[in-house]
């Protein structure tokens, strides 16, 4: 994506450790333009889940700068058709609202030139507050938002990591992501060590739940995730449609996470809840040999209903997180 997601130059480390939302705050505070940027501390391991190392850039040209899809400044598909990619391609994140009473969608089916074993690189590119309506020093004081904790959105365990490698797996015949492959090897590698026990899923019965057992005292931020997904949809843009010249896959998923975890009171588990959507952008090798391809994912998170401040902002997102993927082709 363009500069209008805050990302600093450089990676920074905290001599002492901050707690994150303090620290954003103060960030904020000193200058209303600074552009801020969340990373992962440098012990992935049992540290608090609301510990991060924070850094700020000086630059307030980032926040009137153009809204992107993908990284391009072209939008994936010619203006004025219809469908996901005409909506991405508008540049507007008011464009990415909440989507909550729909008929149960069915499984994503991913196109040819998604199919089979991927190893995928994901590399954080920033975040944007698009919320006009809920000052952004409200909203990083907010520690339900998802993304501000660590496990509070799945499939991006560190929203703040530089770079996290994970497998992806598209069956050949159907078209099916293979759910346990991807999100126990992003988990673990958003994380730094080998967490998940079990992802439990079963497309054919339910494709719109998953359960995700965790190593017991493995890790505090999560001992269970059930996801509950509320809405799907996909595009197929041709190359010819394309603003790249080459074939181009959209699709979302619009999420309801709930995440158990350890509580300050003995015998009763924390339990979380979030809602998030992921909005997928992959480019197809339409020139080469189709053994690598290259996308990005948006994260638009949402307040939850029980949010104090959900009135303010009930269906648009008020943080979108973007990274940038590479996948290259192992079987």
């Amino acid at each position: 994506l363009s500069s209008c997601f805050r990302r600093p130059p450089g990676r920074a480390t905290s001599a002492m450790t901050i707690p994150f939302v303090s620290f954003l705050l103060l960030c904020y505070a000193i200058s209303a333009a600074s552009a801020l940027s969340i990373h992962p501390p440098a012990d992935a391991g049992t540290a608090g889940i609301t510990r991060r190392d924070a850094v700020y850039s000086a630059s307030a040209a980032a926040a009137a700068a153009a809204w992107t899809v993908a990284g391009s400044s072209s939008p994936a598909v010619a203006a004025g058709a219809a469908g996901l990619a005409s909506k991405l391609s508008q540049r507007d994140p008011a464009q990415l609202k909440n989507s909550v009473f729909n008929i149960p969608p069915g499984p994503q089916v991913y196109p040819d030139f998604l199919r089979g074993s991927w190893d995928v690189t994901m590399k954080y590119r920033g975040f944007l507050f698009p919320s006009k309506t809920i000052a952004k020093e409200k909203i990083v004081a907010n520690v339900g938002v998802p993304g501000f904790q660590k496990l509070s959105i799945a499939q991006v365990g560190d929203v703040g990591r530089e770079v996290t490698n994970y497998k992806m797996s598209i069956d050949g015949s159907t078209g099916l992501e293979d759910r346990k492959v991807s999100l126990s090897t992003s988990i673990d590698g958003h994380l730094g060590y080998d967490a998940v026990r079990e992802v439990i899923y079963d497309p054919r019965e339910n494709p719109n739940r998953i359960s995700i057992d965790f190593v017991p005292n493995r890790t505090r931020n999560a001992n269970r995730i059930e996801l509950f997904w509320n809405a799907r949809e996909s595009e197929l843009v041709p190359a010819a449609s394309s603003a790249s010249g080459r074939t181009v896959f959209v699709c979302s998923e619009y999420v309801r996470q709930v995440t158990f975890g350890l509580s300050q009171e003995f015998g009763v588990a924390r339990q979380v809840v979030g809602n998030y959507a992921h909005f997928w952008t992959w480019r197809g090798d339409d020139e080469g040999d189709g053994s690598t391809v290259t996308g990005n994912l948006l994260t638009a998170a949402y307040l939850d209903a029980q949010d104090p401040m959900f009135f303010e902002e009930p269906s648009k997102p008020v943080v979108v997180y973007s990274h940038d993927l590479v996948a290259r082709r192992t079987r």
